[in-house]
């Protein structure tokens, strides 16, 4: 049997293409990097954060984009968001906004300079927010590095 070899180099170019793409997009790292310090315990989604330094990393700026998050060198979860508004008001400094609510306190935006928004969802029993509370809606500073 006689065999075209466009047949069989058309194939290979595009399988060389593909890797050469695939690899320069995972050598390329995230879209976006930073760091905050969180003064309280929250949760951001479906991870508990206790007090501290934290660094993020997002990998696409799309509402579909994993933000991971770390303490120190160590993973401690991966968030996605529910929507990203990129005609949301853009701050000059990047920022983490959180609920208080029944006692404990959820991250429901994350804010970056020229970016927008990205809006998380808040927990399904959230039922009250108390008065009591020092504030309903908390700001932390987030230190932003584009790559």
């Amino acid at each position: 049997m006689k065999v075209s070899w466009k047949k069989v180099l058309g194939p290979a170019l595009l399988a060389v293409v593909a890797f050469g793409v695939a690899s320069a997009t995972l050598q390329a790292g995230p879209a976006t990097r930073g760091h905050f310090v969180l003064p309280y315990d929250a949760e951001w989604g479906t991870v508990s954060l206790p007090a501290g330094d934290y660094t993020f990393a997002i990998d696409h700026l799309t509402s579909s984009g994993a933000i991971l998050l770390y303490r120190g060198t160590q993973a401690v979860g991966i968030v996605r968001s529910q929507v990203l508004d990129s005609d949301a008001s853009q701050s000059k400094s990047g920022e983490l906004l959180c609920v208080r609510h029944d006692g404990k306190v959820s991250v429901r935006a994350l804010e970056l300079p020229e970016v927008g928004t990205f809006y998380f969802a808040l927990p399904r029993g959230m039922s009250t927010l108390v008065a009591k509370q020092p504030e309903l809606i908390e700001a932390v500073t987030v230190q932003v590095s584009g790559e």
